[in-house]
């Protein structure tokens, strides 16, 4: 079950076009989520991509999967930490911002709207939503657009495709998410 939502809701992320990923996994009773993302983390190391546990309660882990490479890149614009800077962060590695971004999630019942950039979202479109409170978006998808529409729903298309394929592939031609994780280009 957690390899089929990590290739149902990452495979974006697998295949080096996003960021990140989010993905809610209900734990069975024999399920150790800790032990999960650990032999996961050991498995995707090598193609550049790490799995964290943001928040946890009683039966659900919500489960990032992302590629620090990336997240780097995007958290070094100027732009990008003087936003984050707003919200409480004052470290800018990936490590350290994921970790203030667990505290934040930790400290709220839902989802702390800066979190879009640690998906890979615009920072336009992260901005905008939070500025728009969320209302008079251009367009609608993977996430609320408020610049760059055209773009935008193309690359929603990309990941759209994304999916199909890397579901097609690793429930019926037998391939393993190794095989599906592309490397990382850094």
């Amino acid at each position: 079950m957690f390899d089929q939502k990590l290739v149902e809701h990452c495979s974006a992320v697998l295949a080096g076009l996003k960021t990140a990923n989010l993905f809610s996994y209900t734990m069975g009773p024999d399920d150790d989520v800790h032990q999960l993302t650990a032999d996961w983390n050991r498995m995707l190391h090598q193609k550049g991509i790490t799995l964290f546990i943001l928040k946890e309660t009683n039966q659900n882990a919500l489960i990032y999967v992302c590629r620090p490479g990336r997240l780097q890149a995007d958290l070094k614009r100027e732009c990008v930490k003087d936003f984050l800077t707003r919200y409480g962060y004052t470290e800018f590695t990936a490590e350290q911002a994921i970790q203030k971004l667990k505290e934040r999630l930790r400290d709220s019942d839902g989802f702390p709207h800066e979190i879009g950039l640690f998906l890979g979202y615009p920072f336009c479109d992260v901005k905008g939503f939070i500025e728009n409170n969320g209302k008079n978006c251009r367009a609608c998808g993977f996430w609320k657009v408020y610049d760059n529409e055209t773009e935008t729903l193309r690359l929603f298309q990309k990941f759209i495709k994304c999916r199909e394929v890397y579901t097609r592939l690793f429930h019926y031609r037998q391939r393993s998410i190794q095989q599906l994780a592309v490397a990382a280009c850094e």
